[in-house]
C-alpha cells in the first residue's frame, strides 16, 4: 500500500491517493479537493485495474456546494464500455480513463504502453471532466523521453486542445511533477 499526496500549483487544490496491488487487481482510491472557475469542488474517486495495469472500473463522485453528481464506467476485457450501466459505442476505442484534476491517471498509459526511448504513441482515453463529469473519448500522445530504465520522463499531449507538459514520475511510473499543475508532496 502506498500514500501519495499531491498539490496543485495552479489553483487552490490537493490530493490524496491511497494505491493498494493486490493479488488480483490494482486499486486506486483518492479524494481531490480544489478549487475551479465554478467554485470550490471536493472529488472521491475508485479506480480499478488489472494486474497489467489495464482499466476495468471506475466510480467518481463529485460535490460541488449543495451539487452532487456520480459517474461509473467500466470497460470490458473485449474492450465493451460502460458509462452509468449503458453501452457507449463512442468509448470502444479507448484504453484507459483521464480524470481531470487528477496526475493519478496518467499512469496508466504510462505503464501500459512499454514505450521505447524517443517513442511516441497516440491513444484514446475515456475523459471525464469537472465539474460536469460528463465522459468524452479523448486523443493524446505520450512521448517517453528517456533511455532510463524504469524511465522517468515523459511527454503527453492533449491533441484537441494542443497543451504539452513534460512529466516526471517515479520508478512506479507515478507523477512526481506536472510542471505548472501539479507536485507531488511527501
Amino acid at each position: 500500500m502506498r500514500d501519495i499526496y499531491w498539490e496543485w500549483l495552479h489553483a487552490p487544490g490537493q490530493e490524496h491517493l491511497r494505491l493498494v496491488e493486490k493479488p488480483e487487481a490494482i486499486v486506486a482510491e483518492g479524494v481531490v479537493a480544489g478549487t475551479l472557475e465554478s467554485g470550490t469542488f471536493r472529488m472521491h474517486y475508485l479506480v480499478t485495474c488489472d494486474r497489467a495495469w489495464r482499466f476495468r472500473h471506475a466510480e467518481v463522485q463529485l460535490e460541488q456546494g449543495p451539487t452532487r453528481r456520480e459517474v461509473h464506467l467500466g470497460r470490458e476485457p473485449n474492450g465493451h464500455w460502460r458509462v452509468d450501466g449503458v453501452e457507449r459505442l463512442d468509448l470502444r476505442s479507448c484504453a484507459d480513463i483521464d480524470l481531470m484534476g487528477s496526475p493519478f491517471t496518467n499512469t496508466l498509459p504510462i505503464r501500459n504502453l512499454g514505450l521505447a526511448p524517443d517513442e511516441a504513441r497516440e491513444i484514446r482515453v475515456a475523459y471525464v471532466r469537472l465539474p460536469d463529469l460528463a465522459v468524452t473519448p479523448e486523443a493524446q500522445v505520450y512521448t517517453r523521453l528517456d533511455r532510463g530504465e524504469p524511465p522517468r520522463r515523459f511527454r503527453y499531449h492533449g491533441v484537441a486542445t494542443g497543451f504539452t507538459a513534460d512529466l516526471t514520475v517515479d520508478e512506479a511510473g507515478l507523477v512526481v511533477d506536472y510542471p505548472g499543475i501539479w507536485r507531488r508532496r511527501g
